[in-house]
């Protein structure tokens, strides 16, 4: 069942992080949807990954730890990231602008769900 929520999970945050990227009205840039959907189409494979994982552990069970390894250097590109914009973060946060509020905190919370996720499937592969 664990295996079940994480493929959701994948495909939820697959499909929030391509809006994100691709939608329209936050960035003016013309070339942002093109841009968007290139850094969005590597992020298909987490679904991908956990949907095999979740179909058959023992058949796919020798790429979780590409799955795990996939999901750490997330974890750390946002936290590489967001540390250095965590002035900026308060800054926005505490002016209140919609678009930017959204974005700086969705990232983070889903950040913090794929290290939640990541600890039992770490602590299973051995």
């Amino acid at each position: 069942m664990f295996r079940f929520i994480v493929f959701l999970y994948d495909i939820t945050r697959f499909l929030l992080l391509a809006f994100l990227m691709t939608a329209p009205g936050l960035d003016t840039g013309d070339k942002h949807f093109v841009s968007g959907l290139l850094y969005a189409a590597p992020l298909a494979l987490f679904p991908l990954m956990s949907f095999f994982l979740w179909l058959d552990r023992e058949k796919y069970g020798p790429f979780a730890w590409l799955y795990a390894a996939g999901k750490i250097i997330s974890i750390c590109a946002v936290l590489i990231y967001a540390v250095p914009a965590f002035g900026g973060f308060l800054a926005v946060f505490l002016m209140l602008d919609a678009e930017d509020l959204f974005i700086n905190l969705i990232v983070p919370f889903l950040t913090l769900i794929d290290f939640i996720f990541l600890i039992p499937l770490v602590v299973s592969l051995k």
